[in-house]
């Protein structure tokens, strides 16, 4: 077996004796560790992907990308294509919900939901929120989560039509199930949006207008896009099961 260094191929060759297999070494100051590096990163992302319990998304193997090669410069271009508009199946995540004046949600006859103050026994009238929560994780370049709102123990799903021009929110009875396509069922996808504490929750099919809830109490939820305006409540706050 015979080892050279790059600079010193003759010196160092004599130093060893030979075998039957010739190899040599080239060494330099600083690609082999920057590869042995990069070797071990790609082991180790390997490793990560076979056993991470959850979805590999695209910005983790970008993230993989950018530490592996060297810095690349991608341009962005937007296209309109039937896939984009399919948001893939995570999970469910059931939760109470308070706007923040602490009011809850009611269900009423024939089908809406009613901002109201429970306390004592009454709370057990508050619904429970169904999220149905959907990839890509980030949409739009933002962290807005894509998710659709369903009433637990019940096949009411919150949903935004629009009526002489202006977005309505209303309960439909439906069963989502799976993968969602947004062409077809869009009026049933909201943007979650988290705002330090509390949480929004914005329409995707009428982008900037959001579930509200009025000042006074016993008023149905509705929509605004106004989310700062003094008589309207966009702000939640979420506590899971």
């Amino acid at each position: 077996m015979q080892f050279c260094a790059a600079n010193q191929p003759y010196r160092t060759k004599n130093a060893f004796q030979a075998s039957e297999i010739d190899v040599q070494v080239a060494v330099t100051k600083k690609e082999p560790l920057k590869s042995f590096r990069k070797a071990v990163l790609i082991v180790i992302a390997t490793e990560s992907m076979r056993n991470s319990p959850r979805l590999f998304s695209d910005e983790d193997l970008m993230d993989i990308l950018s530490t592996v090669l060297e810095p690349v410069t991608f341009d962005i271009y937007g296209y309109t294509e039937a896939s984009n508009s399919i948001y893939h199946f995570w999970r469910n995540v059931v939760c109470n919900i308070q706007d923040t004046d602490h009011k809850s949600l009611v269900f009423q006859e024939p089908a809406q939901l009613v901002a109201m103050h429970l306390q004592g026994p009454n709370l057990e009238q508050a619904v429970k929120l169904k999220m149905s929560v959907y990839r890509p994780k980030i949409e739009a370049g933002t962290q807005r989560v894509p998710v659709v709102l369903s009433i637990q123990n019940r096949k009411h799903y919150l949903s935004c039509v629009g009526k002489e021009g202006q977005p309505v929110l209303q309960l439909e009875e439906a069963n989502i199930q799976g993968n969602l396509d947004k062409s077809e069922l869009g009026r049933f996808l909201f943007y979650k949006i988290d705002n330090e504490k509390h949480t929004r929750f914005e329409s995707a099919k009428f982008p900037g207008w959001f579930i509200c809830t009025s000042i006074q109490p016993e008023e149905a939820v509705a929509f605004t896009n106004q989310p700062r305006g003094p008589k309207v409540i966009v702000d939640y706050s979420l506590s899971s099961q």
